[in-house]
């Protein structure tokens, strides 16, 4: 069986590639593979070193503050790299292929080295080709070998299904140029108020005062997006992204933008300029967030939802219904006989 990637380099070009014949490399190292103690903005560090010790001291990143402000100091705590008994980490297919989908267009060689698709028939012990099967011992054997080489593997049709959003990207000038600044850099900065380490890894650092991020959907209308956006903490992601670049010295950014691309055909996307007062109060979020993850550090206490004994009260709206609503019978209280 081949597991290799066909490429069709005359019906597609990463933007990454074009970012680098545009851009080149401003005010960045490269990472030594050692513990970083400087600030800055830093290249080739793997996305599994970015999540674990990077820097001298202990750090957060995006997904770890927005999991504090949003949930509590104990789900952040359950799987952190700083948690000793924290639980093996799963995967899941979406997950995978929204990794796949960033990396083939924002950085076409980093795809082959950690992605390969899944051939669609194999060799039987009869030297006859079948159509693939889960349950045949080479086909397992196939995909042991490739978990062992650290490589995720993809269907064909997810394969065509990026190229296709590719495709489709790449005919809008506003979508190209968005993501057309240093892609995948890792912003590493310490924070002054509490000496934490802070990690920031946006998809394009902006070659003008906008950023952009790229996100994979499944539905890209505005009620969709809008749930996305609260729900995964987006504003919070590219306000960190802000703040660490502005603390590194690049220029001021004025602008942050969501660029939803829907996963299947005809995949239609959806730009989205933010607020830039959401993005400031999801600044302060942010400074919450650190704040408390820095105490929880020195206390070495990661305690549960920050409400927690509170009493709890019903929302307005199921008040107002239930306050004027005359079928509901009043209680009568109990008399002495």
């Amino acid at each position: 069986m081949s597991d290799h990637i066909d490429i069709d380099h005359d019906r597609f070009e990463s933007l990454g590639a074009i970012t680098d014949r545009i851009v080149g490399r401003r005010g960045e190292r490269d990472w030594n593979g050692q513990p970083i103690s400087e600030p800055g903005i830093y290249r080739k560090i793997p996305m599994d070193a970015y999540h674990a010790q990077l820097t001298e001291g202990p750090s957060i990143s995006s997904s770890g503050l927005r999991e504090i402000e949003n949930r509590s100091p104990m789900h952040y705590w359950a799987t952190s790299y700083l948690n000793p008994d924290r639980p093996e980490e799963e995967t899941s297919a979406s997950l995978d292929f929204g990794r796949a989908v960033h990396t083939l267009l924002l950085s076409e060689d980093g795809f082959r080295d950690d992605y390969v698709v899944r051939p669609e028939t194999y060799e039987d012990d009869a030297g006859k080709w079948k159509p693939w099967s889960g349950n045949a011992n080479v086909c397992k054997e196939w995909l042991a070998a490739r978990r062992a080489e650290g490589k995720t593997v993809l269907l064909k049709s997810q394969l065509t299904d990026i190229h296709g959003m590719a495709d489709r990207l790449a005919k809008n000038h506003v979508a190209v140029d968005l993501l057309r600044g240093r892609i995948e850099r890792s912003i590493i900065t310490k924070d002054t108020k509490t000496g934490v380490w802070v990690k920031s890894r946006p998809d394009s650092i902006p070659r003008d005062t906008i950023i952009a991020d790229l996100k994979t959907c499944a539905d890209a209308s505005q009620v969709a997006i809008s749930r996305s956006i609260i729900n995964y903490g987006y504003l919070q992601q590219m306000a960190l992204a802000i703040t660490c670049l502005e603390e590194v010295g690049q220029r001021q950014v004025n602008e942050a933008v969501l660029l939803f691309v829907e996963t299947s055909y005809p995949y239609a996307f959806n730009i989205k300029p933010l607020d830039n007062g959401d993005i400031h109060t999801a600044m302060r979020q942010n400074r919450r967030a650190l704040n408390v993850f820095a105490d929880c550090l020195k206390a070495n206490d990661w305690p549960t939802y920050a409400d927690n004994t509170l009493t709890w009260s019903a929302p307005k709206w199921w008040c107002d219904r239930h306050e004027h609503d005359s079928t509901l019978p009043e209680l009568q209280k109990d008399r002495a006989a």
